[in-house]
């Protein structure tokens, strides 16, 4: 579908575009298209990366949400603060998970912002700080792929973007100066009708201040009233972004053909039930997106999020969660699906195996319990005749008092 851009949108987007030539520099997106799931690592119990990587043979995942601690200091979730200063069993676990999976091939990127808490692009003043915390969360992490959640108040402020953009695009050169690439993604709101005013306007000032991006991942969610068909209007979505992402281009001199402008797409839902009533996004739509997906060469696939990929207890139906779909459904079928259309990864890639139980670096998998072991997040031990899996670091905590253990068979 053909979206309708007036002329005083375009001045207003490439207004500091028109003389950029960054974007025709470098790559405009990765070498082949992935599948790249959001996952709530703020959520209880934190998340194994390794376990449902392996297990359901995700090859990579997009970690959610980096925003302001305390002032200009990135943290999880607003509650703990990332950086070599820090230590806690959520840091220990998340860490533990992020080396457990890249040591099974997958790799992960890292979200900044989100719907709720304070961007860092708004905590932090100056292009040199904002830059300096996000390179505490690059070095504690050992990135190479970030992602730029804009939305809600963040997204009309032009001060912050402007400031954020200048400060990535730095980071994107002094990586490349050393040898490197700092792999970065928009995500951003979206209509059927594509990009709002203010969404062109980030466009707009991320190629003004020279930087590159992989993609535009636009949110195919909450719309705001009822959709019946929720996979056509996610496809409805990236025709209009296509042709919006054509005409802005076009107008900065640096023309692109029409694979290059599909790659530039990204799409993440929300899967089942989503929070405006009346939309849902059902498996049929999953497979009809993933197949339009695939055939255009869509540059990423992604879901809000892998924890809601899996049944309620309470069965279909009922207001959004955070922790299941609110569809019939058996768990990672969504995954499945966009996994299977999308099938490239970052890293060097995992090997499906749904035995997986741990990080074989550390201890066995399944071995007996030891008081004297350390374990990590995913380590999976025996204990008098059940298994169990380790959700954070421990040492000496037996099985059987719960804490850190859950038992899984």
């Amino acid at each position: 579908m053909k979206n309708i851009l007036r002329a005083g949108i375009l001045a207003a987007c490439l207004s500091s575009a028109a003389t950029s030539t960054a974007a025709d520099a470098a790559p405009a997106a990765n070498a082949a298209p992935v599948y790249a799931p959001y996952v709530d690592m703020t959520a209880w119990p934190t998340p194994i990366l390794d376990q449902i990587g392996v297990q359901q043979g995700i090859q990579q995942f997009t970690l959610a949400f980096v925003v302001a601690g305390n002032g200009c200091v990135p943290s999880w979730g607003g509650v703990q603060n990332i950086g070599p200063d820090n230590s806690s069993d959520l840091l220990t676990s998340i860490a533990g998970s992020i080396t457990n999976y890249r040591g099974q091939g997958g790799e992960v990127a890292v979200s900044f912002g989100g719907a709720n808490g304070e961007p860092l692009a708004q905590a932090c003043t100056s292009v040199d700080a904002l830059a300096a915390a996000y390179q505490t969360v690059i070095d504690t992490y050992n990135l190479t792929h970030l992602d730029f959640d804009i939305e809600g108040t963040a997204i009309v402020d032009s001060a912050s973007i402007a400031r954020n953009f200048q400060a990535v695009a730095q980071l994107q050169r002094a990586t490349a100066a050393k040898g490197g690439a700092l792999h970065v993604t928009l995500t951003l709101p979206v209509m059927p009708t594509g990009l709002t005013q203010d969404g062109l306007n980030v466009i707009g000032a991320a190629l003004g201040n020279q930087l590159v991006f992989d993609n535009v991942n636009i949110m195919t969610m909450d719309y705001g009233g009822t959709i019946n068909d929720m996979g056509a209007a996610t496809l409805q979505a990236a025709s209009s972004v296509y042709q919006q992402l054509d005409l802005l281009y076009k107008a900065a001199g640096q023309s692109k053909t029409d694979a290059q402008l599909w790659q530039l797409i990204g799409v993440t839902p929300m899967i089942g039930v989503n929070d405006s009533p009346g939309e849902t996004f059902t498996l049929d739509n999953a497979q009809n997106v993933a197949i339009v997906a695939s055939n255009d060469g869509f540059g990423a696939l992604g879901i809000w999020s892998i924890g809601r990929d899996q049944a309620c207890a309470a069965g279909p139906g009922g207001s959004a969660s955070p922790s299941c779909s609110g569809v019939a459904q058996a768990s990672f079928a969504f995954s499945a699906i966009f996994n299977k259309a999308l099938p490239a990864s970052w890293g060097k890639g995992v090997t499906q195996n749904p035995s997986y139980g741990g990080n074989p670096g550390g201890p066995s998998a399944n071995a007996p319990w030891s008081a004297s072991q350390i374990y990590t997040s995913g380590n999976t031990v025996t204990y008098q005749g059940a298994t169990y899996r380790a959700q954070w670091w421990t040492q000496g905590e037996v099985p059987t008092a719960g804490g850190p253990w859950l038992k899984i068979a």
